[in-house]
């Protein structure tokens, strides 16, 4: 497995390059190289130390347990890594090793042998070339490497599947799998490692001597190599080491200028800097001078080996005196220039932290750490905070490895802020203390896996604090010093230890063996990491996005870094985010990393023009065909892996923000096969069928669920930059795959409906013409170059909206009806009103109807294809053609140009060739540019509604392996959302039927025009124009603007009972249209050429605008017993333009209950009308000019017993003549006798308001709370109940307004009359409603209570009490009067009753109102008990009161139920099983009852000697 780059053990790594060498083919080296990788991990106890005792810093044997990791790659280090060097010294090759191939080997000896005798044959020389010339060729090739990579420590040559003459030294055959043992490769590293540790020993010396390093930093005038900026120091550009020799500034290019071959890393520090003599051989190696050659060199000049007199490189020219005399530093300590003892140490420090990181790569892990822990020391004793981090970050990569290889170790107390806490124990739970020195720090195998859990677990709990740490240091560098730290190296630790503590996160906080192959090998991890252990808390996954977007870099624009280094960065933060499950912060980083990319590859491009000599916007045939024609480069793996990872990247990008590419059949290049991770996919010459109606849609339904999820502008500028980079390249299919799928994108992707205007898409006008445009240009770059299936995928599904058939006249349409619809012929033929609630399949429109269209068998049809394009640009259709199943079916194809945004049909005809079935499901369609495919129909408008709630969201990126859902997801079934309707036209094949057409109709132009109430009649003709076929079946019905309304409204199941028995009443006695028939015993038929006449009539009603008489008429030939299955008729639809025009409007209604004291004289009474202090001045409408008072006067008569009300209507005339009124009021006395009604005619002027008041006498209903009925019988239901929840009290209220509604209905009728035309109508008095304050006036009670004062003192005389109203007496005070309280059942249940009576003063407030205690005297209590009063029973109660002062005396009386009514007690135990009304009337409780009028008494004083007997009765 691969291993990681970004892997926090990434410093304990050796870097190895691996270069072909000869001629090796691709394949062949890929299995070279994985031989190699897998022993990419060498013990120290199997390595051979160096015999040579200089050799031995690093020697094997101090530390056998240790171990050294290969990191084998393929590809040179960029330059600014390498310019990183010695500061982090992993980050270049250390080993170089060529890779030849033992079996192609001789061909290139022949091929060589070939071309020197065609040279020495031209010059008549010949000399025989033997073999050993592949051996000289193989030298050659290690010494161009020793040359080309002259900072490498060791360099080497394998040469595998060699089984011929020996090899020189530094050339090492590797025999073929087939000869070799299970140790073979591993011998090869093994002595690759023994080299490697004996050069570290020159290279760590070399660094030794040094006085100090620079740290690697970007000053603002920091030097540029190949486009990147040197994080080298100023004085150390051009230098490969620190102790190595260049003449000149080295190029990092493997290609460009080469340094001297004699610069190795394995050079001391003070070699001179003229050539030195080398050996040959390539094991050669150079060797330190004598002590005493020459004195250590005092500056770093002198180091590089340029004496001081010669001028500084060219690259440096810029850099200022300052910075050179700043750096050049001295050696000895004394003089002026001399270091002091805190920057000798601190240089002593940065030597030391290199030194620890050559232990750390030789597996010396021990002296490692003890050399780290030293230099840590030092460097934070003096401050220098990018060193103290470095030797932290290695420090921390050790103890991984100890943790890693199994053993025990100890963390140093470098890692703690203070050892007093450690000691305390405050977050750290271990066993042990932390210690410095060497025992305690190395490490061996762990015997007590306790104590070496213990240590994991104390790491574990201070690698947050301790990462946090390190970048902390690097940031206080950054702002308190000038050892400023590179981007690239603080952006890549940050990542580093991102991945430590979330893979340590994603094992729920422990750190484990399988966690540190991981991290270490880079292994799997285990699905199922168990629940998480509840005493290891760690930080969570907003704390470690935190510290992963510290590493986000700077803008390209602004940054340092190079391309390279900025996508790697922006890569490994969305490596991490995808791990951490941060899918949308993972698309923003992939989204600024494709940003950054395009420019370098758009100047690529334009570099890559110019070499052409054409300009940048070219043809891409032109540039495609140069990259074909470049040369692989072999010092990469493979290139088609290279284009397959720019593939693979886009579609990851793509695939993050939600943009989904559609599953063509000829997709050849299977973008999202990576992602889906499909195992086997379709070549592109697989023929494949038409997609299924149902996959069209899971299509569509996928594709518009990716467009709500992420932003849409987001999406546009990700396709863009897509579309840019396939351009730049170049990759022909991509730029057309994401061209097609940005106009998918921004298009809005819904089938929008007439009246709708969001269908349009997300880009400006120029960009789509643009885009439309480069598909071409592209398509026909592609047939240059002989690419297969050029064409790209339409980018609109929704291309065919509706296909029709066309009818030549619609009369002649041909409807289909089953057998049991002719019961309906019968049932309405049969009976002389029909019933409006019969269904009725024959009135149903054409549209909504269950028959399928017919033709006619070799008769041509016409078909309406209706076509849209939502996009700004014209869109070619080059073949357009139905696409049917079923019978044989014969279609013309042709060719149209559909304009920018818009609608557009396109007639197609075609002819069947049979009798039968036929189907026609979408279009056939070859658009330019585009590949031909089928389009699924799709009529009805749709648009996918977003899921407000987010229940079942889901991000369109596939969840991490090994994540799992939330709990809140689990268990619940997804529902896809619904897609669209698709839509087939069927098609039958039928014989000859008749055709009836109207002859004549009575009115002109079929119009009439109506007044509301008014009706008319008037009569068509029809005749039978066929001359062989009789219509046998014949059946009339009627349709207007109101009855759809109305039946729509009938569905709604939300309606009250009240607006649904309204709604039932208009249909079933106000229909608009009805057939007087004459003979309605008799079938309608009609022979051929026979006529017929058929009376109609209308009544004109508020709304009506038109109304359609259909005829359905047919021929079944047989008698309708003998009809099997079904039958066909056709339909003639006369249409009527109705005109409506306002009569009489109901304005407004009113009840007003009249007071009993109405007719008796105002003076009697004492109080004075309310309404004479009315505002006059307020515009009232004008009253009748019926003369009512002497009716009120009669109704008001203490001798009427019926209490009145009255009803006051105000009705306006709208039509513009006078009309007149009739009123017909019924007023039925009792059930027994006749009802009496009386008449009242009145003429109301244009366009006024009259109010006419009524004198309505009060009603009492003893079922007010009976349940509102249904008029429809189909309606099994026997009462209809209100659907709404409603509570009981509002239900009885809804009920009781609706009853006394329909029985002032029942009294109250009127018509009107135009005198001069003589037309005449109904007023529709339906608009009356009743508030409950209406119902009240108008109802009477179930208990009456009245009133009255008599005289029971005998002496007192019969004028001692007189009556001045119905309930206002006047009486003397200080004698006995009796109140006589008459209560009366109306009701036909008994009522139990109490009594109370409150006496109080008139006009008074409360508290004074109710103190009578010395005002008047009751004989008796005023709350008594009454036996119970039956079914219309009356009873009188008589209480005995003395009045003591004068004044206005009111008495007041309630009764209340003792306990429920029988009838409410009945209901409520018979349940709502038994009555369906038990929540109604059940909770009725007991009833109250108030008196209507209050008892008014007037005292008056009589004389004195009055006043005396009052006393002497006191």
């Amino acid at each position: 497995m691969d291993l990681d780059p970004l892997s926090v053990i990434t410093p304990a790594r050796v870097k190895v390059l691996l270069l072909p060498i000869g001629h090796v083919r691709q394949s062949r080296f890929e299995g070279f190289v994985a031989r190699l990788q897998r022993v990419n991990v060498v013990r120290l106890g199997d390595v051979s130390p160096d015999s040579r005792p200089h050799r031995t810093m690093f020697s094997p044997l101090a530390f056998p347990e240790g171990l050294v990791l290969y990191d084998l790659s393929t590809t040179l280090s960029p330059p600014s890594h390498s310019a990183l060097a010695p500061f982090e010294i992993h980050r270049e090759p250390l080993v170089v090793v060529g890779i030849a191939d033992g079996k192609g080997l001789g061909a290139d000896v022949a091929k060589e042998n070939q071309s020197r005798r065609e040279t020495e044959s031209s010059s008549g020389m010949e000399e025989h070339v033997s073999n050993s010339n592949a051996t000289e060729s193989l030298s050659r090739d290690l010494h161009d490497i020793q040359r080309e990579y002259s900072r490498a420590l060791v360099h080497q040559l394998l040469v595998f599947d060699h089984d011929f003459s020996p090899l020189p030294k530094g050339i090492h055959p590797v025999p073929s799998p087939e000869r070799s043992r299970t140790t073979t490769v591993k011998t090869v590293m093994c002595d690759l490692t023994s080299r490697l540790l004996a050069e570290m020993t020159t290279y760590a010396k070399s660094m030794q001597a040094l006085p100090t390093l620079e740290s690697p930093r970007v000053p603002t005038g920091s030097a540029v190599l190949n486009g990147s900026v040197s994080a080298l120091p100023a004085h150390m550009v051009g230098s490969s080491r620190p102790g190595s020799v260049v003449e000149n500034p080295r190029s990092f290019s493997p290609v460009d200028d080469r340094p001297n071959p004699s610069h190795r890393m394995s050079m001391p520090a003070h070699m001179p800097s003229g050539p030195v003599s080398r050996s040959s051989t390539p094991d050669s190696r150079a060797t330190s001078p004598p002590n005493g050659v020459r004195t250590p060199p005092t500056t770093f000049n002198e180091i590089n080996g340029s004496s001081p007199s010669q001028s500084p490189p060219k690259s440096l020219s810029h850099m200022t005196s300052r910075a050179g005399s700043r750096d050049r530093v001295s050696a000895n300590g004394i003089g002026a220039g001399s270091l002091g003892e805190r920057e000798r140490n601190k240089g002593k420090g940065r030597i030391g932290v290199v030194v620890g990181a050559m232990y750390l790569l030789a597996g010396r892990w021990p002296d490692a750490v003890k050399e780290l822990v030293q230099s840590a020391t030092i460097a934070r004793g003096n401050s220098d905070y990018v060193w103290h981090a470095k030797a932290m970050d290695y420090i921390l990569v050790c103890l991984l490895m100890y943790a890693w290889a199994g053993m025990d170790f100890r963390i140093p107390d470098i890692f703690f802020p203070n050892v007093e806490k450690l000691k305390a124990g405050a977050s750290i739970k271990s066993t042990h203390s932390p210690s410095n020195s060497l025992p305690e720090l190395t490490g061996r195998k762990s015997l007590d896996p306790a104590d070496r859990a213990a240590n994991l677990r104390t790491l574990t709990g201070l690698l947050p604090d301790l990462t946090n740490n390190i970048l902390n240091l690097y940031s206080r560098a950054w702002t308190f010093t000038d050892d400023k730290i590179s981007p690239l190296s603080f952006s890549q630790s940050a990542i580093r230890f991102a991945k430590l503590l979330s893979a340590i996160h994603l094992s729920n906080g422990s750190l484990d063996d399988v966690l540190l192959r991981h991290i270490v090998l880079n292994a799997d991890i285990p699905q199922d990491q168990g629940p998480p252990p509840e005493s290891t808390p760690f930080l969570s996954k907003g704390e470690l996005v935190g510290l992963l977007f510290r590493a986000y870099p700077r803008p390209i624009s602004e940054s340092l870094l190079s391309i390279a280094d900025y996508t790697a960065i922006l890569a490994g933060i969305a490596s991490v985010l995808s791990e951490l499950g941060y899918h949308r912060k993972k698309a923003l980083v992939l989204k600024e990393l494709l940003f950054g990319l395009l420019p370098a590859l758009v100047q690529a491009r334009k570099d890559a023009a110019a070499e052409m000599g054409v300009h940048p916007a070219a043809s891409l045939a032109s540039l495609h065909g140069t990259a074909k024609a470049i040369p692989l480069d072999y010092t990469s793996v493979t290139s088609d892996d290279s284009e397959q990872g720019m593939q693979h990247l886009l579609a990851l990008i793509c695939h993050a923000y939600g943009i989904r590419s559609p599953k063509a059949a000829d997709d050849h290049s299977s973008m999202m096969a990576p992602i889906r991770k499909e195992k086997s996919s379709l070549p592109s010459s697989t023929p494949t069928a038409g997609p299924s109606t149902e996959a069209v849609v899971a299509r569509i339904v996928e594709q518009a669920s990716a467009k709500l999820f992420g932003f849409q502008d987001l999406k546009i500028n990700v396709l863009r930059s897509c579309i840019n980079i396939c351009e730049a390249l170049p990759d022909l299919s991509g730029a057309l795959r994401y061209s097609a799928d940005l106009l998918r994108v921004a298009g809005s992707g819904i089938a929008p409906g007439p009246d709708n205007s969001d269908g349009s898409p997300d880009l400006p006008i120029e960009e789509q013409v643009q885009l439309a445009n480069n598909i071409s240009r592209t398509l026909s770059a592609a047939r240059q170059l002989g690419i297969e299936h050029p064409e790209a995928e339409y980018w609109d599904e929704f291309l065919v909206r509706g296909i029709e058939i066309m009818d030549a006249s619609q009369p002649k349409s041909l409807m289909q009806h089953a057998k049991s619809e002719l019961e309906i012929v019968e049932t309405m033929n049969a009976k002389t009103e029909r019933d409006p609630f019969i269904y009725n399949s024959f009135i149903k429109s054409k549209a909504s109807t269950v028959a399928e269209p017919l033709l006619v068998a070799h008769e041509e049809a016409a078909f309406r294809v209706t076509l849209q394009n939502l996009y700004d640009f014209d869109l070619v259709i080059e073949r357009l053609r139905l696409e049917s199943d079923g019978v044989p079916f014969e279609c013309s194809a042709q060719a149209t140009m559909i304009g920018p945004y818009r609608t557009q049909t396109l007639l197609l005809s075609g002819t069947p060739q049979s009798g039968g079935s036929l189907t026609v499901r979408g279009c056939t369609a070859k658009i330019r540019g585009c590949r031909e495919r089928s389009f699924t129909t799709f009529s009805e408008p749709w648009a996918l509604k977003p899921n407000v709630k987010g229940r079942h969201m889901q991000s369109t990126s596939k969840l991490r392996p090994g994540s799992n859902t939330s709990d809140s997801t689990k268990g619940k079934t997804y529902r896809p959302p619904k897609g669209p309707t698709t839509m087939t036209l069927a098609l039958n094949v039928i014989s000859a039927q008749p055709n009836v057409a109207l002859k004549s109709i009575s009115l002109p132009q079929s119009t009439m025009m109506l007044l509301e109430g008014e009706t008319k009649k008037f009569t068509i003709t029809l005749q039978n124009t066929s001359l062989t076929t009789p219509a046998d079946l014949l059946l009339l019905s009627f349709d207007d603007s109101l009855a759809s309304q109305r039946q729509s409204a009938l569905l709604n199941k939300e309606l009250s009972a009240v607006e649904l028995y309204e709604l039932e009443h208009a249909i079933a006695h106000k229909q608009s249209f009805r057939w007087l028939r004459k003979d309605k015993d008799k079938d309608l038929k009609l022979s051929p050429g026979e006529e017929t006449m058929l009376e109609i009539k209308v009544l004109g009603k508020p709304g009506l605008s038109y109304g359609t008489i259909q005829v359905d008429y047919g021929y079944l030939g047989v008698p309708r017993a003998e009809i099997k299955d079904h039958f066909f008729t056709r339909q003639l639809v006369i249409p009527i333009t109705v005109t409506v025009n306002t009569s009489i409007d109901l304005i407004r209604n009113d009840t007003v209950t009249l007071p009993t004291d109405l007719s008796w004289p105002k003076e009697s009474q004492g109080v004075q009308d309310s309404h004479e202090n009315e505002d006059s001045t307020v515009q009232k409408p004008s009253t009748s000019t019926i003369d009512l008072k002497p009716l009120l006067n009669l109704i008001s008569h203490p001798s009427t017993p019926r209490p009145h009300a009255l009803f006051l209507l105000d009705l306006r005339n709208s039509w513009p003549n006078t009309l007149t009124l009739t009123l017909t009021l019924s007023s039925p006395s009792s059930p027994s006798t006749n009802s009496q009604s009386s008449t009242y005619k009145l003429t109301l002027s244009p366009s006024k308001i009259h109010r006419i008041p009524l004198p309505l006498p009060r009603l009492y209903l003893p079922n007010a709370y009976v349940p509102i009925p249904s008029l429809n019988p189909a309606n099994k239901r026997q009462f209809v109940v209100s659907a709404t929840k409603i509570s009981p009290e509002v239900e009885r209220a809804m009920r009781e307004a609706f009853w006394y509604r329909e029985a002032v209905l029942e009294r109250v009728s009127a018509t009107w009359r135009e005198e001069s035309t003589g037309r005449n109508g109904v007023v529709d008095l339906r608009g009356i409603s009743l508030t409950p304050q209406m119902v009240s006036s108008v109802k009477l009670e179930d208990l009456d209570i009245q009133m009255s004062v008599t005289n029971t003192e005998p002496g007192a005389g019969e004028g001692a009490v007189k009556q001045l109203a119905p309930s206002k007496f006047s009486v003397p005070t200080c004698i006995f009067l009796t109140l006589i309280t008459t209560l009366y059942n109306r009701s036909s249940s008994p009522i139990h009753p109490l009594l109370r009576l409150q006496p109080s003063l008139a006009d008074q407030p409360q508290n004074i109102a109710l103190d009578l205690s010395k005002r008047l005297l009751v004989n008796g209590v005023l709350q008594r008990a009454i036996p119970t009063l039956g079914p219309g029973e009356r009873k009188e109660v008589e209480t005995g009161f003395c009045v003591l002062s004068a004044g206005v005396y009111e008495w007041g009386a309630t009764v209340e139920e003792v306990r429920a009514s029988g009838k409410a007690a009945e209901r409520k135990g018979r349940g709502r099983a038994a009555t369906g009304d038990f929540d109604v009337l059940a909770d009725m409780g007991r009833r109250l009852w108030h008196a209507e009028e209050r008892c008014v008494v007037v005292a008056r004083d009589e004389e004195e000697d009055g006043e005396r007997d009052c006393g002497e009765q006191k």
